[in-house]
């Protein structure tokens, strides 16, 4: 049995990825040891974020800690899964993966492509997996749209939009994701979702372009462009909807159809024919996601769907795009 550790227990941990652990124990597959937060009351509060709310669920048999380097050095530990905040997503990884753990790391990756490599680096050099939680890649309705995708199912790609959206995101600890500093803005926070899918859709982009908006802080509405040689793909984050319930979505043109999903709803549209909505079994991402990683973990498995020197390549390409908002959405080159 994979015993487990959560480090940094606010809103993700909670209302994402808390139940997929509690489930997995109970199949007698991982256990949870530990969780840490520098806040105490987050052991017993109630999470509330975009995507919804959960109590904290925790049993007086976890062990919990406010210094998560003291965890690792008191608790054994085969696996951490890291929910704190972007800009310390980075020191935390390299600190557990040194100390002998695999890593299970919250999306974004980390603030700069150059920390994103170390990360990687210190995984190879201790023989330990790291993964990013890009959960998308472990969401149907995009692994429909994937294989729809690689198979031509109703030919080449014409283009495209992706969306995300959000009331602006005041529950963070000390209101972290409104610093820029700390998060990068919508840009590299949410934004990052829809990125890392377009990429795993398509490939790298030949160039880009990006408008922003500041509204709260810096960068918290984002158009942007991805250029491929024969179509281009449009994605919108903003979080500064204030108001809003959390929305995501997307629409492809095909040669022979459209695909839209809304408010979690699939259609295909074919050109010529009726529209239909593809039966989707019940989802939950995260547990997917979680599940995978836990399982690559005990069966040895290569990572090949989501490897963290793609979701390194996502922040080299989110870069790319921050450098383009910088110059009023003048195309950059990759």
């Amino acid at each position: 049995m994979l015993k487990v550790a959560i480090i940094g227990f606010g809103g993700i941990a909670k209302a994402a990825h808390l139940n997929p652990y509690l489930q997995l124990q109970n199949d007698g597959i991982v256990k949870l040891v530990a969780v840490c937060d520098v806040c105490p009351e987050q052991f017993t509060e109630k999470a509330e974020i975009n995507i919804g709310e959960s109590d904290s669920g925790l049993s007086e048999e976890v062990n919990k800690y406010t210094d998560y380097k003291e965890m690792l050095q008191k608790e054994s530990v085969d696996m951490v899964d890291i929910c704190l905040p972007t800009f310390l997503h980075a020191e935390a990884t390299i600190y557990a993966l040194n100390a002998g753990c695999h890593v299970l790391c919250e999306k974004p990756m980390s603030l700069s492509f150059d920390l994103c490599n170390a990360m990687v680096e210190a995984a190879d050099k201790n023989s330990k997996k790291l993964m990013i939680g890009q959960c998308l890649r472990f969401f149907n309705i995009y692994n429909f749209l994937k294989d729809i995708v690689n198979n031509k199912t109703f030919g080449d790609v014409k283009g495209g939009i992706f969306f995300r959206s959000s009331a602006p995101p005041i529950w963070g600890w000390e209101n972290w994701f409104l610093d820029y500093t700390k998060s990068q803005g919508c840009i590299t926070d949410m934004h990052v979702h829809d990125i890392d899918m377009i990429r795993y859709l398509f490939g790298e982009p030949k160039s880009v372009s990006c408008h922003t908006q500041d509204i709260y802080s810096k960068k918290d509405a984002a158009h942007s462009t991805l250029i491929y040689p024969d179509f281009s793909i449009l994605a919108i984050g903003d979080w500064a909807q204030e108001g809003t319930e959390f929305s995501f979505g997307y629409r492809i043109s095909f040669e022979k159809a459209i695909v839209d999903c809304a408010g979690g709803k699939l259609t295909v549209y074919p050109r010529g024919a009726e529209a239909y909505c593809p039966e989707m079994p019940d989802d939950d991402c995260y547990f997917n996601e979680i599940k995978f990683f836990v399982e690559s973990i005990v069966d040895g498995k290569e990572n090949i769907a989501n490897p963290p020197e793609s979701a390194a390549l996502t922040i080299k390409l989110v870069n790319k795009l921050i450098e383009s908002s910088d110059k009023n959405g003048e195309i950059v080159l990759l």
